[in-house]
C-alpha cells in the first residue's frame, strides 16, 4: 500500500470511528438541537470521545466527515471538528443558548481541521441533483438545514475559504442562490461569490440569521419562498 493510500485508509477508519461513538453523545444533543438530527446519519456525523492516533486535540469535538460521490459509495476526503464544549455553546444552568444568542468561542477555534487538508466544498452529492437551481451557503450547517428544506445546498467552510477551482462546479446551473450569514462577514461573502458565479443570486435572510437558524424559526416553506421557489 502506498503512503497516501495508508492515509486516506487512516482517515476512513478515523471517520467510522467518530460516527460509531455519536449516539447518545453530546454531538447527538446538540445537532438535535440545532434541528438537524435527522440529517446526522446520511451525512456520518461522528463525535471524538476516544480519538484516532494524532487527533487528541480534537477530543470532545463533534467530527463532520467530507463526502464525496464515489460510484455509488461516498469516499471521505477530510473532517472539520466543531467546538461544542458546555461552556461554549450552553448557559450556566445547562440549557442550550438560544438562537439569538452568539456561542461563547474564547481562546480556541471554534473548528479545527486537519492539518495539510485544503478547504473543500461540503456536501457536493448536491451538485448532482436534478434541479436547475442549487444553494450555496456559508457552512456546513445551513449546508443541511437547507437539504432539509428540500433545497440542494453546498457549503464552503469559512467565509475566507472559497477556492477558484471551486467555480467550475456550479457552472452548469441556472441560478446558483448565495447565501451569506445576516452580518458583515456574511454579506461579503455573499457579494464576492456573486462577482465569481456568472449565474449567482444573492439572497440575504435578514439581519443575525442563516439558514439554519431561519428554518428553525419559520419552517423550511419559508425558506424555499424567500429563494421564490
Amino acid at each position: 500500500m502506498k503512503p497516501h493510500d495508508s492515509l486516506k485508509a487512516d482517515l476512513v477508519a478515523a471517520g467510522k470511528r467518530y460516527s460509531s461513538q455519536y449516539d447518545g453523545s453530546p454531538a447527538d444533543q446538540y445537532m438535535r438541537h440545532r434541528g438537524l438530527g435527522p440529517l446526522a446519519g446520511r451525512f456520518k456525523i461522528g463525535f471524538v470521545s476516544e480519538p484516532a492516533i494524532g487527533h487528541d486535540r480534537y477530543r470532545g469535538r463533534l467530527a463532520i466527515p467530507y463526502l464525496r460521490p464515489a460510484g455509488g459509495t461516498a469516499a471521505l476526503v477530510t473532517i472539520r471538528f466543531r467546538c461544542i464544549s458546555d461552556t461554549c455553546v450552553k448557559d450556566a444552568d445547562g440549557t442550550y443558548l438560544a438562537p439569538d444568542r452568539e456561542e461563547k468561542h474564547e481562546g480556541h477555534g471554534k473548528y479545527l481541521g486537519l492539518p495539510g487538508h485544503s478547504p473543500h466544498l461540503f456536501n457536493t452529492q448536491a451538485l448532482l441533483a436534478s434541479r436547475p437551481y442549487i444553494a450555496l451557503s456559508e457552512g456546513e450547517f445551513d449546508a443541511m438545514a437547507g437539504e432539509i428544506a428540500d433545497v440542494p445546498t453546498v457549503g464552503t467552510p469559512g467565509v475566507s475559504s472559497w477556492r477558484d477551482f471551486f467555480e467550475p462546479a456550479f457552472a452548469g446551473f441556472e441560478t446558483v442562490f448565495v447565501v451569506g450569514d445576516g452580518d458583515t462577514a456574511g454579506r461579503r461573502f455573499t457579494e464576492t461569490t456573486c462577482e465569481r458565479l456568472r449565474n449567482a443570486k444573492p439572497i440575504d435572510l435578514g439581519d443575525g440569521y442563516d439558514i439554519n437558524k431561519f428554518t428553525r424559526e419559520f419552517g423550511p416553506e419559508a425558506f424555499q419562498e424567500r429563494l421564490g421557489l
